[in-house]
């Protein structure tokens, strides 16, 4: 067995990991975008450390864009093989990559736009469009927590609640070598913080062999829930009410925004919240919080 690392790797966004068992067979651990403005993400995002069209299979851990955002271009590139996740993490990803496809789409034009009022070339593309998304999810088979689940003759894989987004999961690998003996690879994906409102605390995974592991936050104190309910009205009344001010949030429409919609809501039943009016200001938040009351398992 072979580990390549492909991304997230001396950074924190583009996770991809490539493991190449004895008999040949390639398993994908993730297929993130690289995201930021440095010119050195664009290159990487529009190349591969692979041929795509020799990869057997994906394993997803979860649906932030820096995890699944280049599946489609995996796909259009020439994957043809099956997309492993939660079925949460599947609901996820069918609206998740349809943004990410329009806001490519909506940058390209206005790139191109810019560069033909200067009479330069206009031949920016995105990455792929939204036509491409769809064949990519109909390759999503969702798995449930805790089940093992044959993904070749000799590999099962077994998800585990990661308490990091909705569908979010740790991944176990069980891979019988060539000389008959079971080695357990673990994929943490990204781990969640314990005692998070809405989602379940991470569920430990078992004793592995060995360990592909993020630390993104490994070395940072948070808050408590009190602090951050606290925190959070303190700010509201002294921005709402005191200054006759509005409170604008900006937060990531998967995860931070029912988060904050739930705590709001937890202060205003507890009659702790001013009377103020709240919007919700994205679809997509709109559309991702649809999906979590369809999801009570996670």
């Amino acid at each position: 067995m072979k580990v390549k690392f492909c991304g997230a790797a001396r950074t924190v966004t583009g996770s991809a990991h490539l493991v190449t068992l004895d008999d040949g067979y390639n398993i994908l651990l993730d297929c993130g975008l690289y995201q930021g403005r440095e010119e050195k993400f664009n290159a990487y995002n529009s190349r591969w450390f692979f041929n795509p069209s020799e990869i057997n299979c994906l394993v997803l851990s979860h649906a932030h864009i820096d995890h699944c955002g280049r599946i489609p271009k995996l796909v259009k590139d020439g994957f043809t093989g099956k997309i492993y996740s939660t079925s949460a993490t599947r609901d996820l990803c069918a609206i998740m990559l349809l943004d990410s496809a329009k806001i490519q789409e909506n940058d390209a034009e206005y790139l191109n736009r810019k560069l033909k009022k200067r009479g330069l070339d206009s031949d920016a593309k995105p990455l792929y469009t939204s036509d491409d998304v769809i064949p990519a999810i109909e390759k999503y088979v969702g798995i449930g927590y805790k089940n093992k689940y044959y993904i070749h003759k000799d590999v099962t894989i077994e998800f585990r609640d990661a308490g990091h987004i909705l569908g979010s999961a740790s991944v176990t690998l069980e891979i019988k070598n060539k000389d008959g003996q079971t080695i357990r690879l673990g994929f943490s994906g990204d781990v969640g913080r314990p005692s998070r409102p809405i989602l379940r605390d991470p569920d430990p995974m078992e004793e592995l062999d060995y360990l592909i592991c993020e630390s993104t936050y490994g070395g940072e104190k948070h808050k408590t829930l009190p602090q951050d309910y606290d925190g959070l009205l303190q700010i509201i009344i002294r921005t709402c009410l005191q200054k006759k001010g509005k409170l604008i949030i900006p937060a990531f429409s998967v995860g931070r925004t029912q988060e904050i919609v739930y705590t709001l809501d937890k202060l205003a039943t507890e009659g702790r919240l001013p009377h103020i009016p709240v919007y919700v200001d994205s679809p997509l938040a709109v559309n991702a919080t649809e999906i979590f009351r369809m999801h009570p398992d996670c």
